[in-house]
């Protein structure tokens, strides 16, 4: 079995327990008269090429029947809808093949999607550098995609869809100065407005990648809510400015995307806080012992 395989099994294997604790958790709590917390599952997509689009299709099937899609940036109580778990849906990088293949089918169920477009790559194959999720998917996005145009953008439903940024040139925004910073958050904003022709009020970071300065950036540049790729669960009742996204995939399988969309991966947060102290830890070892004099 090859490495990606057996990593993309074993999350699979740990959320199918986290998901199990979590709902034996929740039924105790109802059997005691208390009323467990409704969260929002954020998962975000990619591209969704011709082959793949029967999958995705299959996916949209699966929320129609067992889920409640709300748009990302919902905020209030959850609507109550019986036991269907509340989701949204997202894209990061405005390819062509979402325009395609997968809002076709979000119209045929009316479902609402927020797409965040990297603007200074407006009808070109992107020119970043792709990278393995860590926090989902097992491999990089392909290069192959081409962003969608300002046409194309200008041309799809306002009603069930809405565009957020995605910066200007996909860059990780806490490598950058922070006058180019800056200018990708302000800058992609103004632009993509002007575009469109409507306010753009959310951003998705690229590469998940942020800090304290550049979430500040946001809240300057009047962003109302910006996204992460850390998996988590959302309170849409309490003022949550960053939200956590799940990745997610067309080829996700019918029990990895079930667990998805309901919250079970969840628990890579705590995994990904973890790896970051044992890595700074590590530093500071490091930094300790080079620093420390040299006796003969």
């Amino acid at each position: 079995m090859k490495a990606l395989d057996l990593r993309r099994h074993l999350k699979v294997g740990i959320s199918l327990i986290y998901y199990l604790v979590r709902e034996t958790g929740r039924v105790v709590l109802k059997l005691v008269g208390q009323q467990p917390t409704e969260r929002l599952t954020i998962l975000y997509y990619h591209g969704v090429k011709a082959e793949c689009r029967s999958n995705f299709a299959r996916q949209m099937e699966a929320l129609r029947r067992r889920a409640m899609v709300l748009p990302a940036c919902y905020r209030g109580d959850l609507p109550a809808h019986g036991s269907k778990k509340c989701v949204a849906i997202t894209f990061d990088d405005a390819f062509v093949s979402v325009a395609e293949n997968a809002l076709p089918e979000l119209g045929r169920h009316s479902f609402p999607a927020t797409i965040f477009v990297p603007v200074g790559w407006l009808g070109q194959t992107p020119g970043w550098t792709m990278k393995p999720i860590e926090t989902g998917s097992v491999e990089a996005p392909e290069l192959s995609e081409v962003v969608m145009s300002a046409e194309q953008l200008r041309g799809l439903t306002h009603s069930l869809v809405s565009l957020g940024s995605h910066t200007l040139s996909h860059p990780e925004l806490p490598e950058l100065g922070s006058e180019r910073a800056r200018d990708e958050v302000e800058g992609s904003r103004a632009l993509l407005s002007g575009l469109i022709g409507r306010d753009v009020c959310e951003l998705a970071f690229p590469y998940g990648a942020h800090n304290d300065s550049t979430v500040a950036m946001c809240r300057a540049a009047l962003y109302e809510t910006v996204y992460s790729i850390i998996p988590e669960e959302v309170d849409t009742t309490a003022n949550v400015y960053l939200r956590g996204r799940t990745a997610t995939e067309p080829s996700d399988g019918a029990l990895e995307f079930f667990l998805k969309f309901n919250g079970a991966y969840e628990w890579m947060r705590y995994a990904i806080a973890f790896k970051k102290r044992v890595r700074s830890a590590l530093r500071t070892i490091r930094g300790a012992g080079s620093a420390a004099p040299k006796t003969c």
